[in-house]
């Protein structure tokens, strides 16, 4: 009996202190939802583009090299 008034104690103690946690939380605006997303749509774009790049050159590297 102790032992289970032991895990609901530790689980009261875990549901408060996770809502403390909780409620320090800072949602972003919908602005700052906005620029994260450009932000990362940019850097989508221009890593494709880089990856792309390189693929290229690489396969016309290799095309070369054999033949």
């Amino acid at each position: 009996m102790d032992k289970l008034k032991s895990y609901l104690n530790q689980a009261v103690s875990f549901v408060q202190e996770a809502w403390t946690e909780l409620s320090k939380v800072h949602y972003p605006s919908p602005k700052e939802t906005m620029q994260a997303t450009v932000v990362v749509v940019a850097l989508t774009f221009v890593m494709a583009l880089w990856l792309g790049v390189v693929d290229l050159v690489a396969t016309r590297v290799v095309r070369d090299l054999l033949g």
